[in-house]
């Protein structure tokens, strides 16, 4: 539709009809508006995959799960990031999904924030620019991105409340600048605002964020949502320029809104203007492109893809002895440690997790790659921080079908004589979290029953972990073993689904191999204490293991790590310790992980170790271990990737996204991160990241940008110009020849930052203004260039209120990591004339 026609389409509405679209009709979709012929924009959660199904936890369509953005950042690469868009394109239009949820580009101020693994790293420049890749892939398949959370979300644990008060620069040059590059390099359809106040205001309700930067100074002219429950106010949001309060149905909207606009507390301009963002958001998404790949969407090309997504995003951090890669044609026996070998860390837990067509193993992977009469394997210590799902030995009642019957009633089937089975459905998975879910023929107030029969897979002692959002009990056999319905557990952790289930509670049983164990779960929504009101859906979880002596089991890995030639060690964090809801308190890994790490490789120096961690963490044992590999959370390809890489199939090629600090007190926000006070003061100002080490000279553990190749590459010939011109359009080319000097293929991240060198306020020491990824084959050598705009020189004056670039000397410095020892070549340029501006 042309501009005049949305205009005749709003006309056309009834101010109840006009507030009827500016809330959600659902979990994920909008309203519609069947007179008019106006449909619903359904939307899914999609930093990693696109959930879709209507926003649902439970039984949520098969899709993509690709790597944590974390581990996208470390990729460095846009034209890939661009693939991964079209992938997700291609999901949203076999998903029915009009606008994706993403990308997350919030910058990580701290290492322990929950859900940092959803955003591309700590630099704005990095965050933004990838998700203007992967904005631009998902807008050219006709999917909206809606870019989030606008801006500052830094901590994920009852964002609501927090008030962060930081300046107008630290704002403008960290937590602004991802969405402005992204602006400048993409159209984003879509943007969500952030949960918290910033300098006081909900991010929701404040006019500066959302009128005079988002859409005076950068114009943007899509569609400004809440995020789930992040509308807080019915006049001053919409005042503001927050268009769509979701999810339905409305809390603040509605009545309230229409008695709003009567007493002239909004006028009809703010809610024409959200009509008309709504409206040219869905029209946008009318006509998406083809569906490629099939219906199914599970594809040789999308395997690929996301295969190259995982095994492109590894780091290597150490080869002191050069152990990597392996040879697979040499006959050699594998000793494998570790969980992670069998259940590893593919996703973050929270709204970004999607239920993947597969999971590929390390241990299937390695299976495939030597052989399984090459390979020993030992589990080692307990990595979880609850108890795991159970993933197979379950079966449907009377049934050789895996998975769990469900069956829903509006009163308790086991106080009730006769009572009605109102809907029953099968599941796979152990973790039943209803959110997001109701059914016509079932009262809000109901219960569910769930059956499996559990068949041992080995002779054990098996312990059997039950939680639940409401009330819930477990039957063995007929015989009552876990109670949940008549008390909990004291809260003293983080638990599951948002944290909103109960503490676990145990039954251990000895079990035998083959042997048939009936498991009845009744669960009811109704919490403990009476409410007013409907209750929540509820949810219930059940997760079991095989109990082992911890202290025996790191002894048979330390044992195994002597009797074997190549030792690989996987371990690290998981969805149990990253994920939205909740924050870290620590960047130790948890448990007898670190004890485990230290013992192998004293046992075997030579050990491979490998990190799955989608954020930092903290590496007491390092100078222990040789052979480093960060692996991330991986996503459905973690097995293969890993193999890739230890293999040499794929030359590493990641760089940190991240700097990865010796320990948490010597973090830039350490004083002012979490609940520290009722408002955060970002005292770090714009020293975030490696800018803080850089500034205090106080070197981490590793520097963002960081990586190792099993290749070397040679840099020279910079070539700067002498001046840059003072006018806001000028861009400057800078080319430097990179050559592989090495024996293997490989690719090189060219990381171009500009340091400050007479600056009137303080900045810090360089920063990174531009960045490209080249592929080299051995002895090839390339003449890259890279252009660099206003940016590049400028900073935020907050006596002006206007972005200005100094008179005065520049260095372009070509650098292999953040590390000042890694830098390569410098060339020093100026500019003569101090300039100013505002807008992108």
């Amino acid at each position: 539709m042309k501009p005049n026609e949305l205009d005749d389409v709003i006309f056309k509405l009834t101010l109840s009809e006009k507030i009827s679209l500016l809330s959600g009709a659902g979990a994920c979709r909008t309203s519609p508006l069947e007179r008019l012929g106006i449909p619903s924009l359904n939307t899914s959660d999609g930093p990693h995959g696109l959930r879709g199904g209507g926003g649902r936890m439970f039984n949520p369509p098969p899709g993509y799960q690709l790597p944590s953005a974390t581990a996208m950042g470390a990729t460095f690469d846009t034209d890939l990031l661009y693939r991964v868009g079209s992938l997700l394109g291609d999901e949203g239009i076999r998903k029915d999904v009009q606008v994706a949820l993403a990308p997350t580009v919030c910058i990580q101020r701290s290492p322990l924030i929950g859900r940092g693994f959803e955003a591309y790293g700590e630099d704005p420049v990095l965050s933004g620019t990838l998700a203007a890749s992967v904005i631009n892939g998902l807008q050219d398949r006709g999917i909206g991105a809606c870019i989030k959370h606008y801006a500052a979300h830094d901590q994920s644990a009852k964002g609501s409340e927090d008030d962060v008060h930081m300046t107008q620069r630290t704002l403008r040059e960290i937590h602004l600048m991802p969405f402005h590059v992204a602006m400048t390099k993409s159209t984003p359809w879509a943007l969500m605002t952030a949960y918290q106040r910033i300098n006081g205001l909900h991010v929701s309700e404040d006019p500066f964020l959302i009128q005079e930067v988002l859409r005076d100074e950068w114009k943007f002219d899509g569609l400004v949502m809440s995020d789930w429950w992040g509308t807080y106010s019915t006049s001053e949001a919409i005042n503001a320029g927050m268009d769509l309060e979701m999810p339905g149905p409305s809390v603040w909207r509605g009545k309230q809104l229409m008695a709003a606009v009567e007493c002239r507390k909004v006028p009809m301009k703010a809610i024409d203007s959200a009509v008309r963002n709504l409206l040219k958001t869905i029209q946008r998404t009318s006509n998406p492109g083809p569906q490629s790949g099939g219906k199914g969407g599970d594809t040789t090309e999308s395997r690929t893809l996301i295969r190259k997504v995982a095994a492109d995003s590894i780091v290597l951090l150490k080869n002191d002895s050069n152990i990597l890669p392996l040879r697979s044609d040499v006959q050699v026996k594998y000793g494998l440690i570790g969980e992670h070998f069998e259940n590893p860390a593919t996703c973050g837990g929270g709204s970004s997790e999607v239920e993947a067509f597969y999971i590929s193993t390390p241990l299937d992977a390695m299976i495939e790659e030597v052989g399984k009469d090459n390979i020993r394997y030992a589990p080692g210590c307990f990595t979880r921080r609850w108890t795991p799902l159970i993933k197979s030995g379950l079966f449907l009642p009377q049934s050789q079908q895996p998975g769990l019957f469900l069956e829903w009633f509006g009163e308790n089937p086991l106080e009730a004589d006769g009572a009605k089975c109102l809907h029953s459905t099968t599941t796979l998975s152990t973790t039943m979290y209803f959110s997001q879910m109701s059914f016509e023929s079932v009262p809000d107030s109901h219960f569910i029953r769930v059956k499996s029969t559990f068949v041992a897979e080995t002779t054990c002692k098996y312990r059997f972990a039950l939680s639940v959002c409401g009330k819930a009990r477990l039957w063995i056999d007929n015989k009552p073993v876990v109670d949940l319905w008549t008390s909990h557990p004291d809260k003293t952790d983080d638990t599951p689904c948002f944290n909103k289930l109960s503490m676990e509670r145990f039954v251990e049983l000895e079990v035998e191999e083959g042997q048939q164990y009936e498991l009845v779960i009744l669960m009811t929504n109704q919490p403990l204490q009476a409410i007013a009101g409907p209750p929540s859906p509820g949810g219930v979880r059940l997760g079991g293991k095989v109990l082992r002596d911890e202290e025996q089991a790191i002894q048979d890995a330390v044992e195994l790590a002597r009797e074997v030639d190549v030792l690989i060690l996987i371990t690290g964090l998981s969805s149990d310790y990253e994920y939205e809801a909740a924050d870290r308190t620590s960047l130790l890994l948890p448990g007898h992980e670190n004890e485990m790490i230290e013992r192998v490789c004293q046992a075997n120096p030579n050990t491979v170790v490998i990190i799955q961690a989608g954020m930092p963490i903290e590496m007491p044992w390092i100078h222990h271990v040789k052979t480093l590999v960060h692996a991330w959370l991986g996503g459905q390809e973690t097995g293969h990737s890993i193999v890739d890489i230890l293999f040499g199939r794929v030359n590493p090629s990641g760089r940190l996204s991240l700097t990865f600090p010796e320990r948490l007190e010597d973090t830039p926000a350490f004083l002012n991160f979490g609940k520290v006070d009722r408002q955060i003061v970002y005292g770090e100002g714009v020293f975030v990241g490696h800018r803080y080490y850089e500034k205090l000279q106080r070197p981490p553990l590793f520097y963002f940008g960081y990586g190792l190749s099993y290749t070397t590459f040679k840099y020279s010939d910079l070539e700067v110009p002498p001046k840059f011109t003072a006018t806001s359009d000028h861009t400057m080319e800078i080319s430097v020849v990179v050559a592989n000097t090495g024996e293997h293929d490989g690719s090189e991240v060219i990381q171009v930052y500009v340091s400050d060198l007479q600056c009137s306020l303080q900045r810090p020491r360089k920063e990174l203004k531009a960045f490209q990824k080249i592929f080299l084959a051995k002895g090839e050598q390339r003449v890259c260039s890279v252009k660099l705009e206003k940016y590049a020189l400028s900073f935020w004056s907050e006596e002006f209120s206007q972005w200005i670039a100094e008179a005065g000397d520049f260095a372009v410095v070509i650098a292999r990591s953040a590390d000042p020892k890694d830098e390569i070549l410098r060339r020093v340029f100026s500019l003569e004339e101090t300039f100013m501006w505002s807008g992108l």
